[in-house]
């Protein structure tokens, strides 16, 4: 995209935040956070326990409810605003947490980013060209597209990975120069998990934590694919799973033998 209709898109975004901010209905353009919520206000996550979203319908962009990278006109990046932002306490470590989008009717293109964020998020503040309205949604907190919600304007610690059920974009199709990719992607190192997996598909998104740190988390997705317009019923499931007892047993095991083959090595010298 060349500079001249970049920096109209932007004015246009910009004209957009400032008409959303003055009807009140995102203060300072901020996100929403948990306007949907967790069922029974239940947003901790124990060790072996599952914690599930309401129930909401969502469409792309002829639907006026957008998501992930629903809107045509901010090139394939987030729409902040209509995407689904929901934050979640790990009460216990060593748990293999699951964090899935389902369609429980019709059919999506999900796009879904994890992130730490220190304490529940607090839905971050405007940080100029328009942002949040459009951001990057794949990126790393301090790419372009992403300063409003950490540092001085939010408390996101890092993003870890997303899941990408649409198609792939490189740098010159997106606002901010970010490249989307399909399928699982880590973005974050290893400080919050040991690894990531997943799966997706046209009615699920999934994101796999192995070892997910305690602390608080935040979850934004909606649907990457423009083109789908019809609402789909979805919800969010979070799962954790605690590590076996065996693997702790087989851990002490091994701690054992390696201590003992060293006394042996010290007695033979």
């Amino acid at each position: 995209m060349n500079f001249k209709l970049k920096t109209t898109i932007r004015s246009a975004v910009i004209g957009a935040v400032i008409s959303l901010a003055s009807s009140g209905a995102h203060a300072a353009g901020a996100v929403n956070v948990n306007s949907i919520g967790w069922t029974n206000g239940d947003n901790s996550l124990a060790a072996g326990e599952t914690i599930t979203s309401g129930i909401f319908n969502m469409a792309d962009s002829a639907g006026g409810r957008a998501g992930w990278t629903g809107n045509p006109n901010l090139n394939y990046s987030g729409w902040g605003h209509a995407v689904r932002w929901l934050t979640f306490e790990v009460s216990a470590a060593n748990q293999t947490v699951s964090i899935s989008a389902e369609a429980l009717s019709g059919s999506r293109d999900f796009g879904m980013t994890v992130y730490a964020s220190n304490g529940a998020f607090d839905g971050g503040t405007g940080a100029g060209d328009g942002t949040p309205h459009s951001y990057n949604a794949v990126g790393q907190l301090g790419d372009d597209g992403t300063t409003w919600m950490n540092g001085a304007n939010g408390n996101m610690l890092q993003t870890l990975a997303y899941v990408n059920g649409g198609a792939a974009y490189g740098s010159s199709q997106t606002d901010w120069g970010e490249t989307i990719n399909s399928g699982v992607n880590q973005v974050g190192d290893n400080t919050y998990f040991s690894a990531v997996s997943g799966s997706f598909g046209t009615s699920i998104a999934q994101l796999v934590f192995q070892n997910l740190a305690q602390g608080w988390y935040t979850v934004a997705f909606g649907g990457a694919n423009n083109a789908l317009t019809g609402l789909a019923s979805s919800q969010l499931t979070v799962k954790a799973v605690p590590l076996p007892g065996a693997v702790y047993l087989f851990g002490s095991a091994l701690a054992g033998l390696l201590v003992g083959g060293r006394r042996k090595l010290k007695a033979a010298a």
